[in-house]
């Protein structure tokens, strides 16, 4: 019986320690630190929509071309809007639910962004601060904003 267990408890260290050995190194970078490079230049940022919260997988990344891979995961549309500002990510104006576009810089945006689809929206970003939304009514102020630095 000590043998039997002494057996399997080296067969479960030594499928940890594979497990460990496989895996990728991008999952043992921290979320939100690291952009990566797609195969045409520039850097990929991915980016996860849904009710009623934005992620990007990196929230700092270099000037140049920055394509943005937008997973919808939410059960109804989104926007992606990209703003040059120096205002922090929840104190845009607002007006009826909606960030009033025409007091804001909107460098890009991807529209009507159908549930469980996937855009992309590369751009070419310059130094400085940006805020991401949906600004489609009320999304905005239920959270759906994040900060970019682009350095």
């Amino acid at each position: 019986m000590l043998h039997t267990r002494r057996v399997v408890f080296m067969l479960v260290a030594m499928l940890a320690i594979a497990s460990v050995a496989c895996s990728s190194d991008s999952s043992s970078s921290s979320a939100g630190t690291t952009a990566t490079s797609p195969a045409g230049g520039g850097t990929a940022i991915a980016a996860t929509e849904k009710d009623f919260s934005i992620g990007l997988d990196s929230t700092e990344v270099a000037a140049g071309e920055v394509t943005f891979t937008i997973n919808n995961e939410g059960p109804s549309a989104h926007e992606f809007v990209v703003i040059a500002t120096d205002t922090a990510p929840g104190d845009l104006p607002v007006k009826d639910g909606l960030v009033e576009e025409d007091s804001i810089t909107v460098v890009d945006e991807a529209e009507d962004i159908a549930p469980s689809t996937t855009a992309s929206l590369p751009i070419d970003l310059e130094a400085g601060s940006y805020v991401i939304i949906c600004n489609l009514p009320g999304h905005y102020e239920q959270g759906m904003n994040v900060g970019l630095t682009v350095t």
